[in-house]
């Protein structure tokens, strides 16, 4: 007499994942508004019930979608420590801090980071207030305490330090969402075909010497080793649930 098979069913993880990747693609197409918790458990190959069992409704669901997109740095804290603590004078700390952010935001897995944010800022922002709060504000803190030490040791001028930290922030966010903006156009082979990453890095860099630098010619390289520590940092920065997101899509999964 045939023996009948269980069905098998995905670990709970893995289940919670797979959800996840359906509503990242979701809400970057259709932003949260557009969105519909139906088509992102046909997507994710779940039931409407399995897809409220671990996500109560669409809010919840969005909500852990902007904590994936924006990771946590819970998992990266003794590096961020090693870095922190690293005798390195402020300007190589601003190189350390910048090559981080290139890195998440110029990444081609943060698209749907991107298009995400970008229907946030078209809906009001709401959602970001949290999320500024947990993640972004602990950031700009922490480099603004870099800059205040760096202004102590008169290695720096500087009347605004947050300010100038969000500044850099703000560069480097703009200069990717509007990539697509300047496609076609007769600037786009100077502002992105001609332009690598650490030319970006490099410019935003001399440019963050020239306006607040006691010393103009104050060093600016990293040390080999923290170099290293940097780029170790920045890979994993760059979200993991994003590149788990793009491997699954890349492998049929």
């Amino acid at each position: 007499m045939p023996t009948r098979t269980k069905k098998t069913r995905l670990p709970e993880a893995k289940t919670r994942e797979t959800i996840l990747r359906a509503a990242i693609d979701a809400f970057a197409e259709h932003g949260f508004a557009g969105a519909r918790t139906e088509n992102i458990a046909k997507a994710a190959k779940v039931n409407k019930a399995m897809l409220h069992y671990y996500f109560h409704d669409k809010e919840t669901l969005y909500s852990a979608v902007l904590d994936t997109l924006y990771g946590s740095l819970g998992e990266t804290e003794n590096l961020v420590k090693e870095l922190t603590l690293a005798p390195l004078n402020s300007i190589q700390h601003v190189h350390v801090f910048l090559k981080v952010i290139l890195a998440k935001h110029g990444d081609p897995r943060s698209d749907s980071f991107r298009c995400i944010l970008a229907w946030e800022l078209a809906a009001g922002q709401s959602n970001l207030k949290r999320v500024a709060q947990k993640y972004l504000v602990p950031r700009i803190v922490a480099m603004t305490e870099v800059i205040e030490r760096g202004i102590d040791a008169r290695e720096l001028r500087c009347s605004n330090p947050t300010l100038a930290v969000w500044s850099l922030i703000s560069q480097v966010a703009f200069y990717y969402m509007h990539r697509q903006t300047y496609e076609d156009s007769s600037i786009y082979n100077d502002l992105y075909k001609n332009v690598t990453q650490d030319d970006l890095l490099q410019f935003l860099l001399k440019n963050f010497i020239a306006s607040y630098a006691v010393d103009p010619k104050i060093k600016s390289a990293l040390p080999a080793e923290i170099d290293e520590l940097a780029r170790e940092l920045a890979k994993q920065l760059a979200t993991p649930a994003i590149a788990i997101h793009l491997e699954a899509k890349n492998n049929g999964g």
